[in-house]
């Protein structure tokens, strides 16, 4: 076994929780202009990504954030504005975590994502893929530390980073899109709702 699989396997058994919702942050001017906006580039919602995230507030899948006990977000505008939104309704405490942010970028902040291929190695002057999982890893626990069901309010890299974390499908996230992750209990597998 690897170093990074026992890493991931002592990582997986450390959480305690059964359940936890994911949401990423609304839409931003760089989403829309499909540029890449890491944490280096702490740029605002725009008209849109308010609107989705009133959306969401307002949806009937904010049922699903009643029993929500503790909101854990980025500490990244784009995501705190999108966790305010949300808590005008669902009303439980925010807690700023800084690991959750997104993965720094580098040389790559700003530039057209169809430029970028983010499979084939690290940023230049910017956070490795190793560093960036590690991280979110440690976020994860912290976030799940607070007393739950918890809310995490993020960004798509840091989705994908759990994904990977937790063995969940790698499929897209879109801006406000809510995910529901559960198990059955602490030794299941975990699965996307």
């Amino acid at each position: 076994m690897s170093q990074q699989q026992e890493k991931e396997k002592s990582f997986k058994t450390e959480l305690k929780v059964e359940k936890f919702f994911f949401v990423r942050h609304g839409q931003t001017d760089a989403n829309l202009a499909e540029l890449a906006a890491g944490a280096g580039w702490d740029i605002e919602l725009n008209a849109t990504g308010l609107a989705q995230a009133r959306a969401l507030a307002d949806s009937d899948a904010i049922e699903h954030f009643r029993s929500v006990k503790t909101i854990c977000v980025s500490p990244m505008i784009r995501a705190r504005q999108t966790a305010e939104i949300i808590n005008e309704v669902i009303q439980a405490p925010i807690v700023l975590i800084e690991e959750l942010k997104e993965w720094h970028l580098g040389d790559w902040e700003r530039r057209s994502w169809h430029e970028l291929d983010f499979r084939i190695g690290n940023p230049p002057n910017g956070e490795s893929n190793e560093e960036f999982a590690q991280r979110v890893g440690q976020a994860l626990s912290a976030a799940l530390s607070h007393p739950g069901p918890v809310l995490i309010v993020a960004h798509g890299g840091v989705w994908h980073r759990i994904a990977g974390h937790l063995q969940l499908p790698h499929d897209e996230i879109d801006n406000c899109q809510l995910k529901q992750v559960r198990r059955a209990d602490e030794k299941d597998i975990w699965s996307v709702i």
